[in-house]
């Protein structure tokens, strides 16, 4: 698999595979047909709402093998020290994987009874997966370690956070999910020297519109109207993505669809970019 560098990607698209406790090979691969052409990036949780889960790296592997996207799997330092976080990175880069996205990561589910590491934060993570190349000798200049990180539009020291982020070594940013577009249209997103894609997340039913309220994620009340009284809130809910990211053209660089493994909806929204 010949490495690629996203922030040379001019719009990037991507969409994000959940791999499932019943997901195998086949079912990911399958995912991947229906995004070949359409998608340029994929990304992959760890463990999702602290709870097990197929680890990112084998899944993306598996299923972007000889493809034409860019896999970033997620990496998280909940449940692992530094050395882990070292083998990690270098199993990916053996198997052709350079690109990793660092991010916190949900908490351990209660009914888990088990314990977080967490011996690094997000910033210290990031320096981590940067310098994990240096403890293999077969990597070449031109195969480097590109980190990813996550971007909150709705914390005011955002503009300080991303600085940290960018000193340890980020190169670009997903957003969290959110429905206002006014959220990045800020002076100093415009003036970025960093690549940053926004999140979104269709909405499937109600249920998700208190969930993404529950993670801090402040939803217009009109838009909240638009999209339950809407007949079909998944096209609806698309279309309003659609019309943000047309909105937001000069604050960000692409896409990136989370649809809680509804991959079709992924595909619609994507291929009309």
């Amino acid at each position: 698999m010949a490495a690629r560098n996203i922030t040379e990607i001019n719009f990037i698209k991507s969409f994000e595979l959940v791999p499932k406790k019943s997901y195998g090979y086949p079912e990911a691969t399958e995912a991947l047909d229906m995004m070949e052409g359409i998608s340029n990036v994929i990304t992959a949780p760890e463990n999702p709402m602290g709870m097990p889960g197929i680890d990112p790296l084998m899944v993306l592997y598996a299923a972007t093998y000889g493809r034409n996207i860019i896999p970033v799997p997620h990496i998280t330092p909940r449940d692992k020290n530094k050395l882990h976080i070292h083998s990690q990175v270098l199993t990916g880069m053996k198997f052709g994987i350079n690109h990793f996205f660092a991010i916190g990561g949900d908490p351990i589910h209660k009914t888990m009874e088990s314990r977080e590491v967490r011996e690094l934060d997000v910033v210290g993570l990031i320096r981590a997966i940067k310098d994990s190349k240096g403890y293999s000798k077969d990597f070449s200049s031109s195969s480097d370690v590109v980190v990813g990180s996550s971007f909150n539009p709705f914390r005011g020291a955002e503009e300080d956070i991303v600085n940290a982020k960018i000193g340890g070594g980020s190169g670009f940013f997903i957003t969290q999910a959110f429905y206002d577009s006014s959220l990045l249209k800020r002076d100093w997103i415009r003036k970025r020297n960093f690549k940053l894609i926004a999140g979104f997340m269709p909405i499937q039913r109600e249920s998700q519109i208190e969930f993404m309220k529950k993670l801090g994620a402040k939803i217009p009340e009109e838009t909240e109207k638009r999209i339950l009284g809407a007949r079909d809130m998944v096209q609806e809910s698309s279309r309003i993505i659609k019309e943000m990211a047309d909105d937001l053209q000069g604050y960000i660089d692409g896409i990136h669809i989370m649809p809680l493994g509804k991959n079709k909806i992924a595909k619609d929204i994507l291929e009309s970019f």
